[in-house]
């Protein structure tokens, strides 16, 4: 496990329904959106409604199909910090209508698109409340909301349809046990972090460098607040760049954001397929061996 300390996962259960004409398996989610895997991607066929209009109809999906089993293996057999996820209002109806929908919709459909975020936030809030029966020691909320050049949606649309369901979500959970509660996003989101750090959470994932986000920045600036977590670039350094530049950026990295602690490093999205194992590896070596008492103490 590379000596990692903490694992982030979730539970997305989805039905076998049919086989495609080219012999792979079709799946319906349980949010209602069908697909074609056929092992390397996903192929969206079909949308549980045609457009936000008729979404008054849509039914919260069916908690009972989530087991959380997973997460449960992971807290009795490992010693991880287990970080179970749940999707955001967000990048939940983006994959049920699709992005160039989603972002019209957000515009001109509002409070339709409010209505359904609403429903699939009681999903999402009940499925962190199982996954800490099942052993989670905190929960994600992943949420993409940014591209590398900035916000998906412009503030006042945001205080609509997203910021009062990540307050709502981080109060409900808290409530039910206090756990530490992260957001992830990817993209830009500079703009954003005032609010982010309002709203309550404990912790923030990404910090994507290709898009901007300062680590040394932010960390001057929230670090008292919240927990940061990433910034090692996937976009060339763990990808591209030889062992010795991934222990280096590991080192800059360390000396920008941990200072007093409250640093968790990662890179900036998961361990993507196409990374050397030996990138991998130079970056988990960094951190072990890293000396971190002038860090701590600084």
């Amino acid at each position: 496990m590379l000596h990692m300390d903490y694992i982030n996962i979730g539970d997305w259960p989805s039905s076998r329904i049919g086989t495609s004409e080219n012999g792979d398996p079709i799946f319906q989610s349980n949010y209602g959106e069908t697909y074609i895997d056929n092992g390397v991607s996903k192929h969206m066929i079909a949308l549980p409604f045609d457009s936000i209009e008729e979404s008054d109809s849509y039914e919260i999906p069916d908690i009972s199909k989530v087991s959380g089993d997973l997460i449960k293996r992971f807290a009795e057999e490992t010693d991880l910090f287990v970080f179970a996820q749940i999707g955001g209002p967000i990048s939940m109806i983006n994959e049920l209508i699709g992005m160039e929908e989603y972002m019209v919709s957000a515009l001109m459909n509002t409070e339709e698109v409010r209505e359904l975020a609403k429903k699939i936030m009681v999903y999402e809030i009940e499925k962190a409340k199982l996954f800490i029966d099942s052993g989670a020691n905190g929960i994600t909320i992943a949420d993409d909301m940014a591209f590398n050049m900035g916000l998906f949606l412009p503030p006042y649309i945001m205080d609509e349809i997203a910021y009062p369901f990540y307050e709502e979500a981080i109060h409900e959970i808290k409530a039910y046990k206090d756990v530490p509660v992260i957001l992830h996003t990817d993209g830009n989101i500079n703009d954003a972090m005032d609010r982010i750090v309002e709203l309550g959470f404990d912790g923030l994932h990404s910090l994507q460098p290709s898009a901007g986000m300062d680590i040394g920045e932010i960390k001057e600036k929230y670090g008292h607040r919240l927990c940061l977590i990433g910034n090692i670039d996937l976009d060339y350094i763990m990808t591209f760049s030889s062992p010795e530049e991934v222990r280096e950026n590991v080192r800059m990295t360390i000396k920008s954001a941990a200072k007093g602690s409250g640093y968790i490093l990662s890179t900036c999205n998961t361990l993507v397929d196409i990374i050397p194992p030996e990138n991998a590896a130079a970056m988990y070596e960094e951190a072990e061996t890293f000396d971190m008492e002038e860090i701590w103490n600084g």
